[in-house]
């Protein structure tokens, strides 16, 4: 069967595409994805080794089948931050790497990083910022390391939070800032859900928030990719952009935000289980969990508490989300999500008795 040039390409970037999403579990199979293409292994075999000898994808011999992994490009650089402005870095050094990277993925890589630039920038204390860029054409990997305070200490330190990790739950709710009078609070909130996989590493803490466009591609596969150890001091944030990302940056923002009557960002996701410290793993019992949960809540319109991951939760932590703080603050919206059945009936119980105007 003869080719054009068009569809010869068109095997190529379904080949990267297949290989890429089949990172890690099985791997991929060249007669299961021959037959699902209808096309004949032999075809399929051929590409492999053009793409090999393109240098963009590697095949290891292992026993009696062959290994296939796609082959990074990897750029590395180092800035003195009172030297750089993060558009001046994207336009001069990553966005010249990243030309095969298409429309949609690109403009939310170029939003993520300028933001997170930015925040190295002006918020980490630091004086150098490492910048690692990976690409093999199924997805781009962006590293960002600062040598400043650290993100979560920073945090900790400017609401008096009794313990760092906290931090991390902020930096969830999103609408954060130690500096109001210059930022909204809203860049790491969006450049975690502009991409397909985000996550920042600092004062031996991880923060992986929720994100609902993440597919196959989330901490495991970066942390696979970018092997070096959690940071000592200053921050590093990881994300990925997919090649075939489909949500548009438009499409984002407006999931966040309320139209006509609203066009700020007043829609977030909380994951509740984030409330997890020492010993208490996924139980949360107390009136003063629901809280440390509640802080900030009044800045927003609707509110989605994730549930997932949480085993079960108390009557006093129920009865302070929804029913005393729902009572207090009836412009804000509260919904529960991915619930187990001991969690739901608790919320119910808690709903009910607002509706009855107390708590038994």
């Amino acid at each position: 069967m003869s080719f054009s040039m068009k569809e010869r390409d068109c095997i190529k970037v379904k080949l990267v595409e297949a290989i890429g999403s089949s990172a890690g579990a099985k791997g991929f199979n060249a007669s299961s994805y021959a037959h699902e293409q209808g096309i004949s292994v032999q075809t399929v075999y051929r590409y492999l080794r053009q793409l090999e000898a393109e240098g963009r994808l590697i095949i290891e011999r292992r026993g009696k089948t062959n290994a296939y992994s796609l082959a990074d490009k990897s750029y590395s650089f180092e800035f003195a931050l009172n030297e750089i402005t993060e558009d001046r870095v994207w336009g001069e050094f990553i966005r010249p790497l990243l030309k095969e990277l298409p429309e949609t993925a690109h403009v939310n890589c170029n939003y993520a990083f300028t933001e997170m630039l930015n925040n190295a920038i002006e918020h980490s204390g630091g004086s150098l910022v490492t910048i690692t860029v990976m690409d093999n054409s199924y997805r781009v990997l962006i590293s960002i390391s600062d040598n400043g305070i650290g993100i979560f200490t920073k945090i900790a330190g400017a609401m008096n939070l009794a313990e760092k990790r906290y931090a991390v739950l902020e930096l969830a709710k999103g609408k954060f800032t130690t500096d109001p009078e210059s930022h909204t609070g809203e860049g790491i909130f969006f450049s975690s859900k502009a991409t397909d996989s985000f996550f920042i590493s600092s004062d031996e803490l991880i923060f992986v928030p929720l994100n609902p466009t993440a597919a196959d591609n989330g901490i495991d596969s970066v942390l696979r990719d970018d092997k070096r150890p959690l940071p000592q001091k200053g921050s590093t944030i990881v994300f990925t952009l997919l090649y075939n990302r489909k949500q548009t940056a438009k499409e984002l923002f407006d999931r966040f935000t309320e139209e006509p009557e609203h066009y700020g960002f007043t829609k977030t996701i909380v994951p509740v289980r984030l409330l997890e410290y020492g010993d208490d793993s996924a139980l949360f019992t107390s009136r003063s969990q629901a809280k440390r949960l509640l802080v900030r809540f009044e800045r927003f319109k609707h509110i989605e508490l994730d549930f997932d991951g949480v085993g079960e939760i108390g009557q006093g932590f129920a009865d302070e989300v929804f029913r005393v703080f729902a009572n207090r603050h009836p412009e804000v919206t509260l919904y529960a999500t991915h619930c187990s059945e001991q969690v739901m009936r608790m919320i119910n119980r808690a709903k009910g008795n607002a509706a009855n105007g107390g708590s038994k």
